[in-house]
């Protein structure tokens, strides 16, 4: 069995700050060091068990873990046998001999929302580890012989590790904490959160603000002054011209170019627009028609 460490060199390792406290807790997005994760995506049960020699028995602890709601309710038939209602973490030992039938030593139930009481949860970076490589998850609730009990979980990204359950590092009795590691892709951050991160590019207008030349264009995405004069335009002129037309076909009975409102003055724009500038004047002409 591996040493247990001190809590004084345990404390120098886990949370440096929490950003999440909840009584019942979903695996809803968490936020670490700017950055976003989903644990739903790990949602459901997971067991493992690891063993220890102490002749002439095997030591065994059967871990059961649902980090996203609680596990199963424990059988009518033997409720003291498994962890209470409530329960997302579960530790049980059993006394294993050859021939003989595992012998129960304890049950003990590590977090979760167990009877009346709340589930706290939080997550934050590790000190010395960048955030999106690796952070730590606590979760607790549960109790113990008197002992309230805590698991912290070392969270490590690994996109490949798809099929994954947590692995133990030690169990403080006398603290009730469990120390577990998860290299897992859930680990992996999904984005990054609203807040800006100090070495965030700065915008156009930041570089105004240093006495930078900013672009005259813009780069807002929207449309810029002449942009929306030219297209009010556009759409004056087709109302004029539709609406102008509609009253002459239905006062006059104008068909074809007779229904163009103020037919004359645009049949002789063209020539207006050459004499000015050619600079003469159209003396002696007069609009046919």
């Amino acid at each position: 069995m591996r040493p247990r460490r001190t809590l004084a060199a345990a404390a120098c390792t886990w949370l440096s700050a929490t950003s999440l406290v909840h009584a019942a807790w979903d695996c809803s997005a968490l936020t670490v060091g700017g950055n976003s994760f989903d644990l739903s995506q790990v949602k459901g049960t997971h067991s493992w068990e690891n063993e220890v020699q102490t002749p002439p028995t095997v030591t065994k602890t059967r871990y059961t873990f649902s980090p996203c709601s609680s596990l199963p309710d424990p059988p009518s038939s033997a409720p003291d046998d498994d962890c209470p209602p409530g329960t997302r973490l579960c530790m049980r030992t059993f006394s294993s001999r050859s021939g003989l039938e595992d012998r129960l030593l304890s049950v003990v139930p590590v977090a979760g929302e167990i009877g009346k009481g709340e589930m706290e949860v939080k997550a934050g970076e590790k000190k010395g580890k960048k955030s999106e490589e690796e952070w730590v998850l606590e979760m607790g609730g549960g109790s113990y012989n008197g002992v309230e009990q805590r698991v912290r979980i070392e969270m490590k990204c690994d996109e490949g590790a798809k099929e994954t359950s947590p692995t133990v590092q030690d169990y403080d009795a006398k603290a009730g904490v469990l120390s577990l590691a998860w290299t897992t892709f859930a680990a992996c951050p999904t984005g990054a959160s609203d807040a800006p991160k100090e070495d965030a590019p700065r915008r156009d207008d930041d570089k105004e603000e240093d006495g930078g030349a900013r672009d005259p264009v813009g780069k807002s995405g929207g449309m810029g002054f002449f942009s929306w004069f030219f297209t009010l335009l556009f759409l004056g002129l087709l109302g004029y011209f539709a609406i102008g037309s509609y009253h002459n076909y239905t006062t006059y009975g104008a068909t074809g170019w007779d229904m163009i409102p103020h037919r004359d003055v645009w049949r002789d724009l063209p020539y207006v627009v050459a004499d000015l500038f050619k600079g003469g004047s159209r003396n002696g002409y007069s609009a046919l028609g």
